[in-house]
């Protein structure tokens, strides 16, 4: 009956990737973790549970690279999802070293012919014991890739859930979070949180089957029972699919209802304009204009006035968004530092860090966006006025 858990995950593994992968690319990494993991699950259950050579022959040795895959798939599938893409860098293709390192020392076992294969295979049947000491790695013994394996899932689905608390912190102080932002970032915990038991489980598994390589009838019940526990955890997988739908199908097919546009309370005009010049006054001071986290929040709660009322004057007083408007003033220091000749002394990295941008991709965006101009243009412009200046002085007038 638990066969059928596994090959569940492999059928839903491959509805989620008919349905995702055109519109989500970063969906071939969670169908690599599930199908994977399955047959990590399959192998387990075959040699506890079954008399099968065939499969035991197909499954032993042949799938022990693929494993080393979950880790990194598992971390390039939470990380990307949470920041929206797809794509790798060149470091993200070192996590693939283990998986090439196991893949070459395995390799002669995969020209083996199938018949001493189907041989191994009954001596697993026959002595279970024999799987503990057998050997078909050559760069090292075949036990360090079964013991790094559950190291590995481990290590990848706690970093991951570590990402996960830092971002679900950040996102916590947002005003306006979306539906289903929460919904993926809850599937996220999700995945990562089963992996994290079942490398746990399959730990405990792995010293069992190695610690007492002699097994006796009593020993391997015991083992058939950690087994049952790792693919009841399993289990979990394909319920939680079925629980996230959207994950399954993909967030387009969802249809996401538009909230209806926020209708500001009108407020007196005069009373109003006071207000919209409180809060430029807010806005303006140094101290708050470098403040990542100056948000709408900070500025109602220093005036101590309803966010409603914020939001009235920057829509309708200022006729500005409250990001639109701390760019252009950050821009305006940094104009006010280049025009000081500050540019002389300091970099031009001293001068967006100074103007509150968090990365000179961002400041020159900005500053182009503002003044139509790139930064070093507009230093330019400024060395070239009172070269200007000076030379209207010296031409003489009609009159003279």
């Amino acid at each position: 009956m638990v066969i059928f858990i596994p090959i569940l995950v492999l059928i839903l593994s491959i509805l989620l990737i008919l349905n995702n992968f055109s519109t989500n690319k970063n969906s071939i990494f969670l169908f690599g973790v599930l199908i994977f993991v399955s047959l990590n699950i399959l192998q387990n259950i075959f040699f506890l549970h079954s008399d099968n050579r065939f499969w035991i022959a197909i499954l032993y040795g042949h799938t022990i690279p693929l494993f080393f895959l979950v880790g990194p798939f598992l971390f390039f599938y939470t990380r990307n999802g949470l920041n929206n893409t797809y794509q790798l860098s060149k470091f993200d293709y070192l996590h693939f070293l283990p998986f090439a390192i196991s893949l070459i020392s395995i390799l002669p076992y995969y020209f083996k012919d199938f018949d001493t294969k189907l041989r191994m295979a009954q001596l697993f049947i026959e002595k279970p014991d024999y799987l503990a000491k057998n050997n078909i790695s050559w760069l090292y013994e075949s036990i360090t890739n079964t013991i790094v394996r559950g190291f590995a899932y481990f290590i990848y689905s706690l970093y991951n859930l570590i990402i996960l608390l830092r971002f679900y912190t950040k996102q916590r102080n947002k005003t306006i979070i979306n539906t289903q932002e929460k919904t993926f970032v809850n599937w996220l915990i999700l995945i990562n949180c089963i992996i994290l038991l079942l490398s746990i489980s399959y730990s405990i598994f792995i010293l069992r089957l190695y610690i007492y390589p002699n097994l006796l009838p009593l020993e391997k019940v015991s083992l058939s029972v950690i087994s049952i526990v790792l693919t009841l955890i399993f289990l979990a997988i394909p319920i939680s699919i079925m629980a996230f739908p959207q994950i399954l199908y993909g967030f387009h097919k969802f249809k996401v209802v538009n909230k209806p546009k926020k209708v500001f309370r009108k407020v007196g005009y005069e009373s109003s304009e006071l207000m919209a010049a409180s809060i430029l006054e807010v806005v303006k001071k140094e101290e708050n204009l470098l403040n990542p986290d100056f948000d709408i929040n900070e500025i109602s709660k220093i005036l101590n006035i309803d966010k409603e009322e914020v939001l009235y004057c920057f829509h309708v007083i200022l006729n500005k968004k409250f990001i639109t408007l701390r760019k252009e003033l950050r821009v305006e220091l940094a104009k006010e530092e280049i025009s000081s000749g500050k540019l002389l002394s300091q970099s031009m990295e001293g001068i967006w860090t100074k103007a509150g941008f968090k990365s000179k991709t961002s400041f020159f965006v900005a500053f182009k966006e503002v003044t139509g101009m790139t930064p070093l243009e507009y230093s330019k412009s400024i060395e070239k006025q009172p070269a200007k200046k000076l030379k209207q002085q010296e031409q003489p007038t009609i009159n003279e």
